[in-house]
C-alpha cells in the first residue's frame, strides 16, 4: 500500500513572529524527508503574529499569506504540494484552521473578535475545519488549558515541539471524545530539521487539493469506499522517536496541569471575552 506524508503544523516568517525560515526554505528540507506535502499554518492576528496590526485589514491579510505563497511558489517548482491554513489563538488554547483560502479571509474582519464557537461555526458553515492544536502543552504563557470539547473536528494529538507528556495526554483526551488525531512538527525553523524534529499524518492516498484533508477529518479519518466518498483517506501519524513515551517521564511534565484545567462549555462560549 502507497503512504503520503503530510506536515500539518508549520509556521513561516515574517507571518509569524516566531518563525525563522521564509516559506521557500522548506520545500527542499521536507523533499528529503520524504514528505509528499506540506500545510502552512502561521499564527492569526490573536495569536503570535508578525503582521503589523495597526494595517488595513486587506492589507495585513495580504502580507500574512506571504509566508504561504512564497512557499506555494517554491513547491510549484520542485513538484510538491503546498496547502493554506492558519493558527488562531484564544486564551493561550490554539486551533489549526483547515479548508479555507485567503479570499475567505478578506470578506471576514469580524473573526478576530469572535469567539470559539463563532469561529467554529462560521469555519464549518464555509467546508472548512478546526483541530485544536497541542491541547495539554503547559507553558510559562499559558495560565490555563482550555479544552474546547464542542468546537473543534480533531485533536492534534502529537506536536513534535511538545514535552512526550503532554502528547500522551492528549492523545488518551482525543480518543475519549472520538475524535480524529492529527499530528504536526509545529515547525519554525527549516535549518534545524531532523528526524527527530518532525511529525506528520500518513495518507494512503495524495492530498489533490486541501478540502481532501479537511474531508479526512470531517469523516473521522477513516478509510471508505472511493465510490461513496472520494474524498475519504485512511489516517495516520508519524511521530518523532522522542515522543514515544507511553506515560509522563517527569512530574513537572503533568503537576502543573491537574489544578489548571477549563473545559470550554461548547454551546454558551463566554470564557473568550470578545474585544
Amino acid at each position: 500500500m502507497n503512504s503520503y506524508l503530510y506536515e500539518t503544523h508549520m509556521h513561516t516568517t515574517p507571518a509569524s513572529a516566531c518563525g525563522r525560515s521564509p516559506g521557500h526554505d522548506y520545500i527542499a528540507r521536507y523533499q528529503d524527508f520524504g514528505y509528499a506535502g506540506i500545510i502552512v499554518t502561521d499564527h492569526f492576528f490573536r495569536g503570535n503574529c508578525g503582521i503589523d496590526r495597526s494595517l488595513p485589514w486587506k492589507e495585513r491579510i495580504h502580507r500574512f499569506c506571504a509566508g504561504y505563497e512564497d512557499a506555494r511558489n517554491e513547491g510549484e517548482k520542485r513538484g510538491f504540494s503546498v496547502f493554506f491554513g492558519w493558527e488562531e489563538n484564544f486564551q493561550g488554547d490554539e486551533y489549526l484552521i483547515y479548508g479555507l483560502d485567503e479570499s475567505w479571509l478578506l470578506e471576514h474582519p469580524e473573526m478576530e473578535h469572535w469567539t470559539r464557537l463563532e469561529q467554529y461555526r462560521a469555519v464549518r458553515a464555509a467546508g472548512g475545519c478546526v483541530v485544536q492544536a497541542h491541547p495539554f502543552r503547559a507553558r510559562s504563557y499559558i495560565s490555563t488549558i482550555h479544552l474546547s470539547t464542542g468546537c473543534v473536528d480533531g485533536i492534534e494529538g502529537v506536536n513534535a515541539a511538545n514535552d512526550p507528556a503532554w502528547n500522551t495526554l492528549a492523545l488518551r483526551y482525543a480518543e475519549l471524545l472520538h475524535l480524529p488525531i492529527t499530528a504536526g512538527s509545529d515547525n519554525h525553523n527549516a535549518a534545524l530539521m531532523t528526524e527527530d524534529s518532525l511529525a506528520g499524518v500518513v495518507l494512503d492516498r495524495p492530498l489533490r487539493c486541501i478540502e481532501d484533508y479537511v474531508q479526512t477529518i470531517l469523516s473521522g479519518g477513516k478509510k471508505r469506499d472511493a465510490q461513496s466518498s472520494p474524498f475519504a483517506f485512511g489516517l495516520r501519524f508519524l511521530y518523532p522517536s522522542r515522543n514515544t513515551a507511553a506515560r509522563p517521564k517527569t512530574k513537572r511534565s503533568v503537576i502543573p496541569l491537574s489544578s489548571h484545567f477549563a473545559a470550554v462549555p461548547w454551546d454558551n462560549d463566554s470564557s473568550s471575552p470578545r474585544r
